[in-house]
Order: C-alpha cells, then structure tokens, then sequence
C-alpha cells in the first residue's frame, strides 16, 4: 500500500458495508413507509433509512450514530415519524 492511499484510509469515513433492510422493522405511519437501513461505520451505526409513500421516497440520513443497529433503527423510526409529522407530502419536493 502506498503512502497515500494509507492515509487516505486512515482519514476516510467511508461505511462498512452497504446499508441493510430489516423488514421487521418497517413501520406503517399516516400512510407512510419508514424504512430503517442502519448504515454500519466502524463500531457505529450511523441513522440511515427510507421514507416511502407510493413510488416517490425521501432518504433519510443523519449524523447521528448509535452502539447497535437496533438502536438506530428506533431512532430511524422516531425522526421519520416526526418528519411526517412536521411535513407530510412536502418531503418529496
């Protein structure tokens, strides 16, 4: 490995693996899909998911990161709802 692409390594925040779906875990909320895919970074997962309502979708995606998926997907559910909440159809544009 050359000097450049280690420390391109050491600095990158790249994920781990692609994000997952656990179809347990998706809710039905006022007519909406929330869709949590934790996305894995480390030790860390980091809040990823989708917000679906028909064929049209948001992607959700914050900072945020959590010690377990399931923690994460939790929280994805509390800010999808919220989001709904707060915007209704509006996400989508």
């Amino acid at each position: 490995m050359g000097l450049l692409s280690g420390f391109k390594s050491l600095f990158s925040s790249s994920p781990d693996a692609e994000p997952k779906i656990d179809t347990s875990k998706i809710e039905e909320y006022e007519g909406f899909q929330i869709i949590p895919m934790p996305q894995k970074e480390g030790g860390q997962y980091r809040l990823n998911g989708l917000i679906r309502k028909g064929d049209k979708e948001h992607r959700l995606i914050r900072a945020d990161t959590f010690g377990s998926a399931d923690q994460c997907a939790s929280e994805v559910l509390r800010k999808g709802r919220l989001l709904i909440d707060q915007m209704g159809d509006q996400l989508f544009g």
